[in-house]
Formats: C-alpha cells, structure tokens, sequence
C-alpha cells in the first residue's frame, strides 16, 4: 500500500508539474501585464532566454541589437523585463532617485552597495562609502602607492623591452591586482614582482564570472540556495578574495594592536569596518570592489593600448601633450607630474576608450512602485526597465560613427561635444553610477602617461589577432577561452640614449 500511495503521488506531481507549467506559459504570453509589449515569446515565458543567448550561443549583445531592429526601442526579453535602446528615455528615467535595483539580477550582492533594491538604503550606505573611494582618501593613494605600483610596473616592462614577445595581460592582471588590494587593505601583496606573472594570472582571474552570475538570476532556486547557505560562496569567483580580505579584517575586528601595524587601523578596510560594524559586509564589499577593480582595469587598459596601437596619430598627439609636463623635474616618471589628471586629450582618450570598452553583457535593470508611460503604453509597476551600456554608448545620434575611435568627439565646449559628455553612461547613471570611476580616473590615466611616454609598443602577431577578432578584448572570460594582449615593447628612453 505504501508503494501504491508513493506511485500515486509520483504520478500525480508528474502530472501537475507540467500542467502548471503550461498554464504558466500561457498566462505570461497571454495574460500577464507586459504580453502587449512585443518580443520574443521565450523571453516572455522563462528567464532561461539570456542564459540559452549568453552561455549556450554566446550571442547575447548581437541578439539584443537584432531584438530592437525587429521590435523598436522597447523589447521585452524576460517574463518581467522590458529592455530600452531609447537613449533620452534611459537617461531621464534611470535619473530618477526612487528608483529601486532588481534584486534577483544582482545574485549575491543583495546586501551589498552594488544590489541593494531600496533607494533609501543605497544612498545611506553611499553616503558612508563614496568618501573612502573618492576625495582626499584617493588622492594621496595616488600620490603615493600608485605611483610606487607604476614604478614597479615600468621596472617589470623595462626588462623586457628588448623587441620580444611580453604577455602584456599577465603583467596588467598582476598591476591591477596590487592596485586594488593595496587600496582596500593598505598592503601591497607584490604581485607584480613574482617571478612567474602568468601563474599570478591564472591563480587569481574568476574566469566564467558572467556565466555564474546569469545562472543566479536566472534561476532562483539556486540563488535562494546561496542566501541560506553563505558557505556555498566559497565556490562563487570571489572566494579568493573573501579569505584575502578575512585575513586582513579579523586582526581589525579583534583590536589587537601587535598583530597589525598602526597603519592598518585607518585603511580603508578598517573604515569600512568602523562606519558598517558587520565582518561578514564589510569583508563582502571590499572584495566585490576587488573583484570588480581588477577586471575592469585590466579591460580598461587593455583596450587602451590597443585603441592607440591602432591609431598612431593619437600616439604623437598624447606625447606632444605629455612634453608640456615638468619633464626636469619628473624625468621618465611622467606619471607623477600632478597635472597629468589634468591633460584635456589624455582625458578625452581614456573617455573614449572607455566608452568603446562599454561591456555588452551588462544591463541596467530598475523598478519603481508606479506605472509608468512610455509612447501612449502604460508599463505596470515593479516592471524591470534597463538598458545595455554598450547600446547606448555606441548609439549613432550621440556619437556619430560610433565604431570609430575619436578622442577629439569629448573635447572643446560645443553643444556637440556637451551632449557626448552629459549623455555618457560609461558608469552608469543617475544615483547609482559605479564609486569606481574616481579610481579608473587615476589609474588609467596614470597608467597610459607611463607606457607611451616610456615604450614605443606593438602587437607582436597582428595577423593573427586580427583573425581571432582581438580575443584580448573580452571582458570577464571563461577559463580557456581568454585571449591575451601579447606585445612587442621597445624602450624610447634606450633609442634616446642610442
């Protein structure tokens, strides 16, 4: 009898199961408030739409292009998703400070800066949190650290300046590393200065990032999973920086002052400690600011160099603006000169960079408690409304020829260059943009003062770069299929002495 009851009810959820299922389905193409709104209908049925794209064919962004082709400029490509490519509309819009982040597509970062939903309790958590990552915190990090990280740098790239082949990203990875780290924990883990830069590279990068994180949102129950179970994160990209941080926190909650020099008790880490109060938040944000830093740097960079590469002119250009510096005084340490933050073209470059590095996979979904009009349609409340970064940073009326890298498009005070400067959503918009944007100012800037003025640089196989389509350029990649920026560097200091 008991087999019999236990078959009965297998056979009983083998039927309900699919049944709700399809009346699901139904309800969402059909019923739900949002069936109006065109679009693909298993975008409108399930959230595995962006997985099957992003992981499965690996062609989310394409996709997203085509989708708005097809439909216009509003899609719908999730159950409870409406996705944007009107650019004024996204940028009036997400400028709205009642405006709340969806919480399942921020994964494990609910509790953090970076996911918190209610407005209120992102801009009280900002509010503790921006001056440690901007301001006078900042400027004497760069004064100081991340000068002595760029001499590092420029010693590493000095010695093998010799016309060989240099794995440019392993030495970028192990330089945006120390930076981060030493930011956050106010130690530097030298990095830089191992002898096997490659190995660093491949210990520490959290390849498959972006997979991981889609599998979250799309998939609740699994999500669900790490909320109730925090240890599962020891498997999540972060894990490494987790027991980092741990290391260098635990002293600082326990107060004891002969396991930790003076120092440390006002590094950020132990700011953070001081303004939050919780170990398990404060070690999760500043690993999450880590993990994003290195990254997001180390794409930054890397499409630097390989946007001047591509444009020589805007080699001589830069050069010809670095030689009004104080040169006597700073010599090949260029970087050091406080006014190269202030250059009008290095700035306008790294903007332009930046833009075009825009990440395809990064969406910014947002909801509010109200319906809201858009071109005679009425969208529901609690919709999710977002828009793609790299849409709208290549969008043609913005940026005339948005492929094309054009430094001299953010320079000068013409309604032209205006509307390129207040448009940008580089970092974001609104009350949300990215704290990491004081920091990628400096050390990008920095960084690119260094290697131009110092090195004459080159991409040491062209032909076949060109054929994998600059694999070097994707950001967040999975293991193995990550491409590399392989250099052929020549000092200009060494040709100067010849």
């Amino acid at each position: 009898m008991e087999n019999l009851s236990a078959s009965s009810h297998l056979l009983v959820a083998a039927t309900l199961i699919p049944l709700y299922l399809v009346v699901k389905s139904l309800y969402r193409l059909y019923f739900h408030p949002l069936s109006t709104f065109r679009g693909p209908k298993l975008a409108a049925v399930t959230k595995l739409y962006e997985p099957y794209h992003g992981i499965i064919k690996k062609d989310w962004l394409s996709n997203l292009q085509a989708l708005h082709q097809t439909y216009g400029p509003v899609v719908r490509i999730g159950p409870n998703e409406l996705h944007f490519s009107d650019h004024t509309f996204c940028l009036a819009h997400h400028k709205r400070a009642d405006l709340g982040k969806c919480t399942n597509y921020y994964g494990l970062l609910g509790t953090l800066l970076g996911g918190l939903s209610s407005p209120q309790q992102h801009a009280h958590r900002k509010a503790i949190i921006q001056p440690l990552f901007s301001g006078r915190t900042l400027l004497e990090f760069s004064k100081t650290t991340l000068n002595t990280h760029l001499e590092t740098l420029f010693d590493r790239l000095m010695a093998v300046a010799a016309g060989g082949e240099v794995n440019g990203t392993h030495y970028l990875w192990a330089f945006t590393n120390d930076v981060m780290v030493s930011y956050l924990v106010d130690k530097d883990m030298g990095y830089l200065r191992e002898g096997d830069l490659g190995r660093v590279h491949n210990n520490l990068r959290a390849f498959s990032s972006i997979e991981f994180a889609t599998v979250l949102r799309a998939m609740p129950p699994i999500k669900r999973m790490f909320d109730v179970f925090p240890a599962l994160r020891k498997i999540s990209p972060l894990s490494w920086l987790d027991e980092l941080v741990y290391s260098h926190l635990r002293p600082i909650v326990k107060g004891d002052p002969e396991s930790r020099h003076e120092k440390d008790y006002s590094s950020v880490l132990a700011r953070l400690w001081n303004e939050l109060g919780s170990e398990q938040i404060v070690a999760q944000e500043a690993a999450q600011a880590m993990f994003i830093g290195n990254e997001s740097l180390l794409s930054n960079l890397t499409c630097l160099i390989h946007y001047m590469m591509a444009n020589p002119e805007c080699i001589t250009k830069l050069r010809r603006e670095l030689d009004t510096l104080d040169i006597g005084t700073y010599g090949y340490q260029v970087w050091r000169d406080p006014r190269v933050l202030q250059l009008p073209y290095l700035d306008a470059i790294c903007r332009e960079s930046t833009r075009l590095s825009s990440p395809g996979w990064h969406r910014q979904p947002r909801q509010i408690a109200e319906p809201i009009e858009y071109d005679g349609a009425m969208i529901p409340p609690m919709t999710a409304m977002s828009f793609t970064l790299r849409l709208l940073e290549h969008d043609p009326v913005i940026y005339p020829e948005p492929n094309r890298f054009s430094p001299e498009r953010w320079l000068g005070n013409s309604p032209e260059a205006q509307k390129t400067r207040t448009s940008s959503v580089t970092f974001g918009t609104g009350s949300r943009t990215c704290l990491g944007q004081f920091i990628a100012r400096h050390v990008l800037r920095k960084t690119l003062a260094c290697l131009v003025y110092n090195f004459d640089i080159s991409l040491w196989d062209v032909d076949l770069d060109a054929k994998e389509n600059f694999k070097y350029l994707n950001t967040y990649p999975r293991k193995d299929d990550e491409g590399f920026l392989n250099l052929c560097l020549k000092s200009r200091l060494r040709a100067q002495r010849d």
